[in-house]
């Protein structure tokens, strides 16, 4: 009967660790997509983290982003990742997308939330 014991608690301690670990992810592969109307739509792949990395979006701004990454994003006017007086950034949880119709003005940049992965997302070893 100990041997079960033993097994049964073995399972109680790692299982909730190995959910807890694949819940909690630093990746940020996947894509942005920023679009303004029908006619102008710009994606951007695997957006690096770290502290003060900002993603630019086209010159113009994009009026509604879709963040298919692993990551949260926030979403700026400005074009460096600042906001301008009375226009706040929008935070935008994964998998989620959101429209200027809320906001005003269009976004012009985009800034990972979290610490960069240990490992860059997507890095294997190279076939020739």
């Amino acid at each position: 009967m100990r041997v079960r014991r033993r097994t049964l608690a073995a399972l109680c301690t790692t299982i909730p660790l190995a959910l807890a670990a694949t819940a909690c992810s630093d990746s940020s592969a996947g894509q942005v997509t920023g679009t303004r109307g029908l006619a102008f739509s710009q994606t951007i792949s695997n957006p690096t983290q770290g502290q003060g990395t900002c993603h630019r979006f086209a010159p113009l701004g994009v009026d509604h982003v879709t963040n298919n990454t692993g990551v949260d994003i926030w979403l700026h006017k400005g074009l460096d990742c600042t906001d301008p007086v009375g226009r706040p950034s929008t935070y935008l949880a994964t998998t989620l997308s959101a429209g200027v119709a809320e906001t005003p003005g269009l976004w012009h940049s985009f800034s990972t939330v979290g610490w960069p992965p240990p490992v860059p997302p997507n890095v294997g070893p190279t076939l020739n």
